[in-house]
């Protein structure tokens, strides 16, 4: 036969795992980057090891080499990256021989906050001081991941109907115990059936103190929907329908496309988050933005003006369209008359003055009504209101119209059609990448600490995608933090 050659599996070789590895195979990037940030952190928290006495630990930069690489590579289970360390060439080569559980690994991912956190700010500093990405131009977006919980989420109403439920069941049961013990000359069956019903009926009190204590919690903090294995996650809505889970917030620059913040929050929606965003690009890079853009989720006019107030930030979001820009498509207008401070309609009719700097939402208004609207041939389009049509004008209307206009130049114009491009396709490689956000820790603080572990691989491939690998390893080598 024609076939090539075997090497017997039984013949001795001397090779090292440094051999098997390519040099520019992406796990030794990974082993530098995390070994060399990590000198920087050594006094961040005091490790398990620092001290001298007890059972050895294994090393955190070690343990963070092998979770970055995990989810660099897909891998977020622990159980998988346990099996890992005895299978995968790679793994064998950045452990050095070392081979945690898979609890030792899922407790130091649990603990990983604070060592995360800073590495992530040195390596966003690192990308920054490299020129392979600009704090400059900041484009922000939230996407919606499924907690580690059940779809539906209880509720007061479905609260009400398991308690009900579960109290037939006991009394069911209950029945069925004083049914036996007035046959007690039956035989040993029936008193092995009175311990089995005696037993389901304390599951069944033990079940109905906790969802007494989850509906007298609901009402207690206003709160409408509970997910039972995750507290704090909300019920939100994605391209899934509706589910228990978390809106993750991430910004993202213009130049290399890596992301810059990433943030876990209980919002539902986005309309409050953008000046939490730009205050997070600080905390994250040491930097502000010069230009932010999002989409229309985040077109909070009060948040906008703050931003802009100072004119060191500029915001390219487009407006929500108002009631009232609606209606001028239909040839309904308002003037605004400074002098006399009314405002007049199209057909001719006074809008005065009724109350000043009102409340609404997250802003101050002053509130004008016309009192002429009764015989206006207009009004069934105009208004429903039986006391006339009723504007409200933002105290700070001269600085949004000023805003408005900027949005129809072409640069913005130009700014929100490059938004998709730039933000949309790092939460689709994500998700390609994982399978979706595959959320296994519990609660928002460690939720937020799995995002930080996507955030870095991503991250990470868009480095090794940016320039040739020997240079990327150089300039890691080569890199002081201090001095840059």
């Amino acid at each position: 036969m024609h076939y090539k050659d075997k090497i017997s599996r039984e013949q001795l070789m001397v090779m090292s795992y440094d051999a098997m590895v390519a040099q520019d195979n992406a796990v030794r990037l990974i082993d530098l980057m995390c070994k060399k940030f990590f000198k920087e952190l050594r006094n961040e928290k005091q490790w398990k090891g620092c001290k001298n006495e007890g059972r050895k630990s294994y090393p955190p930069e070690s343990m963070l080499c092998l979770l970055v690489y995990g989810y660099f590579n897909g891998i977020a289970s622990s159980r998988k990256l346990e099996r890992e360390t005895y299978r995968n060439i790679e793994v064998l080569w950045l452990m050095e021989g070392l081979q945690p559980d898979h609890w030792t690994i899922c407790e130091f991912r649990r603990e990983s906050e604070a060592i995360l956190k800073s590495f992530l700010k040195l390596f966003r500093r690192f990308l920054i001081d490299g020129s392979y990405a600009s704090i400059d131009k900041i484009v922000f977006d939230g996407t919606k991941v499924k907690a580690y919980a059940r779809r539906d989420m209880l509720t007061v109403e479905s609260l009400q109907e398991k308690l009900i439920d579960i109290d037939k069941s006991i009394s069911a049961y209950l029945s069925k115990v004083e049914n036996n013990d007035n046959h007690e000359n039956e035989m040993i069956l029936a008193k092995a059936e009175i311990e089995v019903l005696k037993e389901k009926i304390k599951k069944l009190e033990t079940a109905k103190i906790k969802f007494e204590n989850i509906k007298q919690g609901l009402e207690e903090s206003g709160e409408t929907y509970y997910a039972v294995n995750d507290k704090e996650a909300k019920l939100v809505r994605g391209r899934d329908g509706k589910f228990a889970g978390y809106n993750v917030q991430a910004g993202v620059e213009t130049k290399g496309h890596f992301i810059m913040v990433d943030r876990v929050t209980t919002e539902t929606n986005d309309m409050h988050e953008l000046e939490k965003n730009v205050d997070s690009v600080k905390e994250a890079t040491g930097f502000l933005p010069k230009e932010v853009s999002a989409d229309k989720g985040y077109s909070n006019t009060s948040q906008i003006l703050e931003i802009e107030k100072d004119g060191n930030i500029q915001c390219y979001i487009p407006l929500i369209e108002t009631m009232r820009e609606s209606q001028e498509k239909q040839g309904i207008t308002f003037q605004y008359n400074e002098t006399t401070d009314a405002y007049t309609c199209s057909q001719g009719k006074q809008l005065r003055l009724h109350q000043t700097n009102a409340k609404i939402r997250d802003g101050y208004y002053n509130i004008y009504q016309c009192h002429e609207c009764n015989n206006c041939i207009v009004r069934n389009i105009c208004t429903k209101s039986k006391i006339g049509r009723i504007l409200k004008r933002n105290i700070n209307q001269k600085k949004l119209d000023q805003y408005k206009i900027k949005m129809k130049g072409a640069y913005a114009k130009e700014k929100i059609k490059q938004r998709k491009g730039v933000v949309e396709h790092p939460f689709g490689t994500i998700k390609s990448l994982m399978g979706k956000f595959n959320i296994l820790l519990i609660g928002k603080q460690k939720v937020q600490i799995e995002i930080d572990y996507y955030t870095t691989a991503y991250n990470l491939k868009r480095l090794i995608n940016c320039a040739p690998f020997s240079e990327l390893i150089n300039k890691v080598k080569k890199y002081e933090y201090e001095t840059a």
